[in-house]
């Protein structure tokens, strides 16, 4: 337990599993904050056991049932005494909205709560606000619906997708129409997320396939007033499913590309009312180069992206996060400007088999390794798939320019060894 907390600012940090959650966790300490995580018992016994010394009290409660989790919350905020309200994990960012806004404190506008989680919704507010985005051709509510569509009027590529999935679960790039029933198929296969059994809606998006260079937008909004650290470059496999393989931010483009992905960005955030708090926003861009809007969220970014934001800032946007929900940020707050260049990037496995070796680089000669991290043991069996969760490692590293850090990307690929057999 921390013994040395701010007494007076005690956070309720709802379920901060993943990647994110543990930075969180750790912006918390920082800052002497008393965290209380809300979390159930089962997740806390199985996933959080590593950051339990992060965690000053806890709350046991079930998630799947939206109504009744929201009440416990509220009520279990007001007798610890809670000055904010945060959140890592995406599936749980309307119940924070709610619980923030129950409680009267920070937090984005909550009744725009489940149209930053669904992405129907999602696409229909973002469309009533114009904002840039792929075109939206069917939305299927089973999946034998493929069965009726003009399969001979599509454009390919196009992407199905599931409405209310993450981390590319469910998510296909088609070719030809031969390929919908699968597609529809892996779509609708999740029908609970995983680990609270939270339902998920049974919509099936079928969208334009936007084929440019993916970004993404970390940003800070401050009583509706948008204020983005940068934007970030992100890299995906090729193929049928596209799971994330690295992060640039600073991302490496134009000042005038960078402008017009920020000014796309804070489109997005203002009309899905995300008045308060942190966001994450995915971009792509258009067969003209010009950016369109995948979606947006009022979480943290994954992939430890607000680490990247932090060592090229020098200013952590989960300690900014935290200090806003607790009501201790300026109101005239301004991001820090990148000082350096950062990356992520992430060891997938490209055969079936047995892990014998992973050799992460621990020094290349265009960037400094900051830290890296083996998350698959020795003797682990392992295959290629399609999600986020086959990943065998990472390294995080900073260079002092653009050319630098593109050349450590390639230094790094050349430099791990992986053996599978």
């Amino acid at each position: 337990m921390n013994t040395t907390i701010n007494g007076n600012k005690s956070i309720l940090v709802i379920e901060p599993i993943g990647m994110g959650g543990e930075l969180l966790l750790k912006a918390i300490r920082a800052l002497g904050y008393h965290s209380v995580v809300a979390t159930t018992e089962e997740v806390y016994d199985s996933m959080l056991q590593e950051v339990s010394g992060m965690i000053d009290d806890l709350i046991f409660l079930d998630f799947s049932v939206r109504q009744l989790a929201i009440e416990t919350l509220v009520s279990e905020a007001k007798k610890k005494g809670v000055s904010g309200v945060v959140v890592a994990w995406e599936f749980l960012t309307d119940i924070a909205a709610e619980v923030a806004q129950r409680l009267d404190l920070c937090g984005p506008d909550a009744s725009l709560s489940r149209a930053r989680r669904n992405k129907y919704d999602m696409y229909r507010t973002l469309s009533k606000a114009e904002c840039p985005l792929p075109a939206l051709l069917a939305v299927l509510t089973d999946k034998d619906d493929v069965h009726q569509l003009p399969l001979e009027e599509l454009a390919f590529p196009l992407v199905v997708k599931p409405a209310e999935n993450a981390a590319s679960f469910g998510v296909s790039v088609l070719m030809e129409c031969n390929e919908f029933p699968q597609a529809c198929k892996d779509a609708s296969q999740w029908t609970h997320e995983y680990p609270h059994g939270i339902p998920f809606s049974k919509e099936i998006l079928v969208q334009e396939y936007i084929p440019g260079q993916e970004f993404s937008v970390e940003g800070l909004s401050v009583s509706g007033r948008y204020a983005p650290w940068g934007v970030t470059m992100k890299f995906t496999t090729p193929g049928k499913a596209r799971a994330e393989t690295g992060h640039i931010f600073p991302a490496p483009v134009p000042d005038a590309l960078r402008d017009e992905i920020l000014n796309v960005a804070t489109q997005a955030v203002i009309a899905l009312g995300i008045t308060n708090g942190i966001s994450h926003t995915e971009i792509k861009l258009d067969k003209e180069g010009k950016p369109r809007v995948i979606e947006s969220c009022s979480r943290p970014a994954g992939d430890y992206i607000p680490r990247l934001v932090a060592l090229s800032t020098d200013q952590d946007p989960l300690e900014i996060y935290a200090r806003q929900a607790v009501g201790m940020l300026d109101s005239d707050f301004k991001p820090a400007v990148p000082k350096r260049y950062c990356a992520i990037q992430f060891v997938r496995p490209d055969a079936e088999g047995v892990l014998k070796q992973l050799e992460i680089p621990s020094r290349l000669e265009n960037a400094s390794v900051i830290e890296t991290r083996s998350t698959v043991s020795e003797n682990s069996p392992v295959k290629p798939g399609s999600t986020n969760i086959e990943r065998l490692g990472w390294a995080i590293f900073t260079a002092d320019s653009e050319q630098s850090i593109l050349l450590a990307m390639d230094e790094f690929s050349q430099s791990t060894r992986v053996s599978i057999v």
